[in-house]
C-alpha cells in the first residue's frame, strides 16, 4: 500500500559502509492491517543484504504481535508501540550500540 491512499512521512537512509539504515514510513487509511494508521519499516542491514535488525508493522507473521522486530538470527519478537517517535529513537539507539553514529 504505497498508491495515492498512502503519504510518506519519513524516509531516511544512512550508508556506513558495509552497514545501513533504511527507514520508511507511511500515514495510510485506518484499517485492520494499519490501526493506528500507519505503515513503517526500519532495517538496519549489511551490504550482502542480511537483516541486523527490522522493525516493522507488516502483519504477514503469524504468531507474532501487529508490532515486531526481527532479529539477525531470524526470530521474530513482539514489541510495545507508543507511537512511531518512540520506535524511532529506539531504532536509533541500537544502530548506535552496534558502533555507528546516528
Amino acid at each position: 500500500m504505497t498508491g495515492d491512499d498512502a503519504q510518506q512521512i519519513i524516509s531516511v537512509t544512512r550508508d556506513f559502509g558495509d552497514r545501513y539504515a533504511e527507514i520508511t514510513a507511511y500515514q495510510v487509511p485506518t484499517s485492520d492491517r494499519y490501526p493506528e494508521g500507519i505503515k513503517y519499516s526500519m532495517q538496519y542491514g549489511n551490504a550482502a543484504g542480511e537483516t541486523i535488525i527490522r522493525y516493522d508493522n507488516f502483519p504477514d507473521h503469524p504468531d507474532t504481535a501487529h508490532h515486531h522486530k526481527h532479529r539477525a538470527d531470524g526470530t521474530v519478537v513482539d514489541v510495545d508501540f507508543d507511537g512511531l517517535q518512540p520506535l524511532f529513537e529506539r531504532f536509533k539507539s541500537e544502530v548506535i550500540d552496534h558502533g555507528h553514529d546516528w
